[in-house]
């Protein structure tokens, strides 16, 4: 498991939520090689799949001309993935009463589904990275 199936990767994408699904594929893909169950598999996709959502949505000042990169890093320990945007975060997190509204809640399921969430805000934008320890995929 590791380093000898998953090279450190880069991707640079428009902010268009059109490129969601190939961005998905693309994080299977490399959680598979790094020797990931199924179900692990699907919880980074999803995860990953709510960070670039989020930076779509939220972190692209200028829209489509706003850029998202996400940073592919596997080693002997976990899969790290980084999805970095040019917008400023907005530090909210849903309580009890907004339990109710679907939206609000991609930080939530980002939690939820992996084992390191930390936002990092910057003048330059906001970068999410994401953790997936191999030992709890047993």
């Amino acid at each position: 498991m590791g380093s000898a199936h998953c090279q450190p990767l880069k991707l640079k994408i428009a902010s268009r939520g059109d490129k969601l699904a190939g961005v998905r594929s693309h994080v299977g893909e490399i959680a598979e090689a790094c020797g990931f169950s199924k179900q692990s598999v699907y919880d980074i996709k999803v995860a990953v799949g709510e960070a670039v959502a989020n930076a779509v949505e939220h972190g692209s000042p200028k829209g489509e001309i706003n850029n998202i990169v996400i940073d592919f890093k596997c080693d002997k320990t976990d899969l790290t993935i980084t999805v970095v945007d040019e917008g400023i975060f907005k530090r909210t997190i849903p309580g009890p009463s907004d339990m109710t509204n679907y939206r609000g809640h991609g930080i939530l399921i980002m939690l939820a589904l992996m084992d390191k969430v930390t936002i990092n805000e910057s003048a330059h934008g906001t970068s999410v990275l994401l953790a997936k320890c191999y030992r709890t995929d047993n």
